[in-house]
């Protein structure tokens, strides 16, 4: 009887934990494919005043018109940044994944050098999916800048 109660307790917690990658999946099938940022913008800080760095890269303006190449079935991908007077012109590689946290979905990734295996890289950047309708997407980077909670809003288009 014991064991029955056990093998039912994780039974429900597979199915229960099932059910959370299917939401995640679903989502990842409407982040996948090539995009191209439309627009930023600075929410909680003047950025005129401030240089707002993205992704610890380029000022967040730079990424206006980058594209980004994201393939579900490897969590590979990449960003290319076009560069500019102010603005590196270089292609980035990530591994990305989705997840689903305090039921909010959550895109997040890190950067891949040369030489480097993803298993090994620490560190990344969260951003928290505000719109994904398939042809749109919404990320929005919470951070905090000078004790000051701020957000950087990166509006994307299907290409």
């Amino acid at each position: 009887m014991k064991k029955l109660i056990i093998l039912s307790f994780i039974s429900v917690l597979f199915l229960v934990s099932c059910a959370e990658s299917k939401a995640v999946v679903d989502a990842g099938k409407n982040v996948r494919g090539d995009w191209t940022i439309t627009n930023v913008t600075v929410d909680g800080i003047n950025p005129d005043h401030v240089n707002v760095m993205a992704f610890h890269q380029a000022d967040y303006k730079c990424f206006i018109g980058s594209t980004w190449r994201l393939i579900q079935n490897n969590s590979s991908g990449n960003y290319t940044l076009n560069g500019g007077p102010s603005c590196p012109s270089e292609t980035t590689q990530i591994k990305w994944f989705l997840t689903e946290e305090n039921g909010a979905m959550m895109f997040k990734f890190k950067k891949i050098y040369e030489g480097e295996k993803p298993k090994n890289v620490v560190d990344g950047y969260n951003l928290r999916v505000v719109n994904n309708d398939g042809n749109h997407l919404v990320l929005r980077q919470d951070m905090m800048f000078e004790g000051k909670a701020i957000g950087i809003n990166y509006s994307f288009s299907r290409n």
